[in-house]
């Protein structure tokens, strides 16, 4: 302001910017405002919708626990859940529970599409590893080995390569490959901690004849 000489000329320089200008300005404002507590309201709806989920998840797992439930029908409602919720974490724990039920119910083909949901859509490597052992479980049922070590072919973290390598153990012994079971069962032993798995330890012993 220091170019103009009076007050008189300084107050006109002042009218006449904000008549060139006011009005973008003022629609900055409104914009950066809007953008405020439009990010606010987004916010709050993603909350809203968490929180909903959670609800309607709590409700499934206490449903499908209460006594005289038709799984049947749970199944049916819990695919719905997750087909309206796909992407969200509570999608992924319906699918692992309706997993589980299935295979209770001996449908191993939903069980194993549940599954198949987890590994491809969870984030969480720890949570796709354990629907991978599951889904390996339930080729193992069915003598289908091939496709059991075609799923165990895959890198884990390490907190679960012990029951990796002990449940490749088990689809190679149950499909006649001793020799390849035992090493498997080593990589096992070897992985886990001393003396938290007895039972691998009995299964080694029942392999001691082996070579290898």
């Amino acid at each position: 302001m220091e170019i103009y000489n009076t007050e008189e000329q300084q107050v006109e320089a002042i009218k006449r910017f904000w008549k060139n200008n006011g009005t973008s300005i003022l629609a900055g404002i409104a914009i950066g405002l809007a953008g405020l507590y439009g990010f606010r309201y987004y916010q709050a709806q993603q909350l809203g919708a968490i929180e909903a989920q959670s609800g309607q998840y709590a409700a499934l797992v206490e449903q499908v626990s209460a006594e005289g439930t038709d799984k049947a029908t749970w199944l049916i409602e819990t695919q719905k859940f997750i087909d309206t919720n796909k992407g969200s974490s509570y999608s992924v724990l319906a699918a692992l529970l309706a997993a589980k039920e299935a295979a209770f119910l001996k449908d191993y083909a939903a069980a194993e599409k549940q599954l198949a949901f987890v590994i491809a859509t969870s984030k969480a490597p720890e949570v796709i590893a354990l629907a991978t052992l599951r889904q390996a479980r339930l080729q193992l049922e069915q003598a289908n080995y091939e496709a059991a070590l075609k799923t165990l072919d895959t890198t884990m973290p390490a907190s679960f390569v012990a029951q990796q390598q002990e449940l490749k153990g088990d689809v190679l012994l149950r499909s006649g490959d001793e020799s390849k079971a035992k090493a498997a069962y080593q990589a096992a032993l070897t992985a886990s901690e001393a003396g938290k798995n007895p039972l691998l330890q009995v299964k080694l012993n029942e392999l001691a004849h082996v070579a290898g």
